[in-house]
């Protein structure tokens, strides 16, 4: 018999889906944590497809956890923060990795907060916390 409650289940990744709007929210809540923070966070911003994002390096400067861009095929670690690049998809792996696709946009949207979001719950279950800031 299974006794844990929904209580004692603690976070194994966290996911945030933005809109443009919301950034300087982003950088608030992201910027005070630790570089030894435990948990993995998996970001999209909705942002234009055409344009290089300055959005992990602003972050970086300001955080002292690992930030940067997601890498196809990247082994997902605790005490990073990775963003979806313009135009690509972010996707949580079985194996806790994460891919990359150019895969038709979600809602006008490629990266698509659904995509991450949907993916990551595969994965990691009542293990994940999600967080949607709007601007």
């Amino acid at each position: 018999m299974n006794t844990e409650t929904t209580e004692d289940k603690k976070p194994e990744a966290i996911v945030i889906g933005s809109s443009a709007g919301a950034v300087e929210a982003l950088f608030s809540v992201l910027s005070g944590l630790p570089a030894d923070y435990p948990i993995p966070i998996m970001v999209v911003v909705h942002l234009p497809p055409d344009k290089k994002s300055v959005i992990a390096e602003l972050l970086q400067a300001k955080c002292s956890m690992d930030v940067h861009e997601a890498m196809d095929k990247e082994p997902i670690k605790a005490g990073t923060i990775y963003f979806a690049p313009p135009d690509y998809h972010i996707l949580v792996e079985p194996g806790k990795f994460l891919s990359l696709s150019t895969e038709e946009p979600i809602l006008f949207s490629r990266p698509a907060i659904d995509v991450l979001f949907e993916t990551a719950a595969d994965v990691y279950g009542a293990y994940l916390l999600g967080i949607i800031l709007s601007g």
